[in-house]
């Protein structure tokens, strides 16, 4: 009888244990998978800095990448350039401009890009911001105490 007694009472023990263990709702971040140190919250990935989209999978940079075919206007200087812009290996919000004549860098933040303070090749110096809008690059800037505008559309 006290054999009974005991095997009744280890099943309903482990039948509660299991039962208490039991999930009410399913986790909305079971089936998410977060890239490049992303998290997930309530079933959406937050993603770490540099990195967007829905799984966090691309650089932030990366649709800065490209040819721009556009005006530079600055005093004196007007004119077509055509504008490359690549990754740096400065850091994941990084990217390199060249002109042609010029090289420089600036850290993208959304679809912005700050172009800090720096000397190029001859020189000057440059500065300034820019915005990315759909394929359009604006950029305004300082280059050697000019106030200086690009515009130009991503081939």
């Amino acid at each position: 009888m006290k054999l009974t007694h005991l095997s009744l009472l280890i099943g309903l023990s482990a039948s509660l244990a299991f039962t208490g263990c039991k999930k009410d709702e399913d986790d909305p971040c079971d089936n998410v998978v977060c890239q490049n140190g992303g998290t997930c919250n309530s079933g959406s990935c937050s993603c770490a800095s540099g990195y967007e989209g829905s799984t966090c999978g691309t650089e932030v940079r990366a649709k800065f990448i490209g040819q721009y075919n556009g005006t530079l206007s600055c005093p004196g200087v007007n004119g077509t350039v055509n504008m490359t812009i690549t990754n740096s290996a400065a850091g994941i919000t990084t990217i390199v401009f060249n002109d042609g004549a010029d090289t420089w860098t600036g850290t993208v933040s959304g679809s912005s890009v700050n172009i800090p303070t720096q000397t190029l090749s001859g020189g000057a110096t440059i500065s300034g911001s820019g915005q990315l809008a759909g394929l359009i690059l604006t950029l305004n800037f300082n280059l050697a105490g000019n106030t200086c505008t690009y515009s130009g559309t991503k081939q």
